[in-house]
């Protein structure tokens, strides 16, 4: 699948990162698991940084806290970045 301009998420940045996500659900029209992660990660490379680190770091964070990968738990670890990434572009 070829990666969306960063703009066909939104016209402004959501208040939070699960909107964000729930948004590029729909707009990619994909359900959530890894391709979403990747898209996401190639469209906001502000957000995710240049490499697979933060993707990595998930992964990692759920083996250490014996977590199921959900949305819920994408949103979650992805929040407190996604707030530093929007004080600084807002």
């Amino acid at each position: 699948m070829a990666t969306a301009p960063v703009s066909f998420l939104f016209a402004s940045p959501p208040a939070t990162f699960r909107y964000l996500l729930q948004d590029a659900l729909v707009t990619l029209g994909l359900p959530y698991g890894p391709q979403v992660r990747e898209e996401l990660a190639r469209a906001l490379p502000e957000l995710f940084g240049r490499s697979r680190v933060t993707l990595r770091g998930y992964q990692r964070w759920l083996a250490r806290n014996a977590a199921a990968d959900t949305l819920e738990r994408f949103a979650e670890f992805m929040e407190v970045r996604y707030q530093r990434w929007l004080a600084a572009v807002v």
